[in-house]
């Protein structure tokens, strides 16, 4: 399936009106299985759907380790994950008490001292701007990344902020990145489901291109003790544990 496709509108200015064609972007539902349990009806663009379902079950709490998926298969409009014994016994406790596994999650408090230079933020940010082509070309994607001190270096886009955010994620896991020293970086607003997931995964950093609102800051104090920030046009705005930005 294609990312985008054409759709033919009408160019409406002071001047004159005029037909032209607009690209936009595509986004499909998708049912998730793992071992023939329905968990969730994931939204997304159509690629990257096996780093997004990994990305899915480990920021919810389905999974702690992705080494327990054995197989992902992908199909028109669902995606069939393969898990061992494990993921059945933890699936059960969640049917059991009939809540989303995000309302159970208890998170450990982040302790990390991991710190990163507000520079090398602004480095990667750089970076991911210009990697990120669909976010300038086709309004109404989005992009969120995941990377470290060095090197490494995780990029997703999509149409939905936290699909992205999966997808950037599914990514590392599969290249066993080490989350408890990096930092992720959205381009939309940082909402407080978003910081949960982060913290699901141990990332003591999270930041936004856009804005955060006052209980994505109340959770980073009294529950998570993540770093947030803010970064406009070049400058860093630190809300909460500043100690991680140098």
């Amino acid at each position: 399936m294609e990312a985008t496709r054409g759709v033919k509108g009408v160019v409406i200015n002071d001047d004159a009106r005029s037909s032209s064609w607009v690209t936009v972007p595509n986004v499909f539902y998708y049912d998730l299985y793992v071992n023939g349990e329905h968990i969730d009806e994931l939204r997304a663009m159509p690629f990257g759907l096996a780093e997004l379902a990994i990305g899915y079950l480990v920021s919810n709490a389905y999974i702690e380790d992705a080494q327990i998926i054995e197989n992902i298969s992908v199909s028109s409009d669902r995606i069939d994950v393969s898990a061992d014994s494990e993921f059945d016994f933890k699936y059960q406790y969640y049917k059991e008490k009939g809540i989303k596994p995000l309302d159970s999650i208890k998170l450990d408090k982040i302790t990390s001292n991991y710190q990163v230079p507000y520079s090398k933020i602004l480095q990667k940010i750089g970076m991911a701007r210009e990697r990120a082509v669909l976010s300038k070309e086709v309004a109404g994607t989005t992009f969120a990344f995941v990377s470290d001190y060095n090197g490494l270096f995780y990029i997703a886009e999509d149409v939905y902020p936290d699909s992205a955010f999966y997808k950037a994620v599914g990514k590392a896991i599969t290249q066993n990145f080490d989350f408890r020293r990096s930092f992720v970086v959205v381009q939309d607003v940082l909402t407080p489901e978003i910081l949960v997931y982060s913290a699901c995964v141990g990332v003591p950093i999270v930041g936004s291109l856009r804005g955060i609102p006052s209980l994505s800051v109340s959770i980073a104090e009294n529950v998570s003790g993540q770093t947030t920030f803010l970064e406009n046009g070049g400058t860093v705005t630190v809300l909460t544990n500043p100690q991680r930005i140098i």
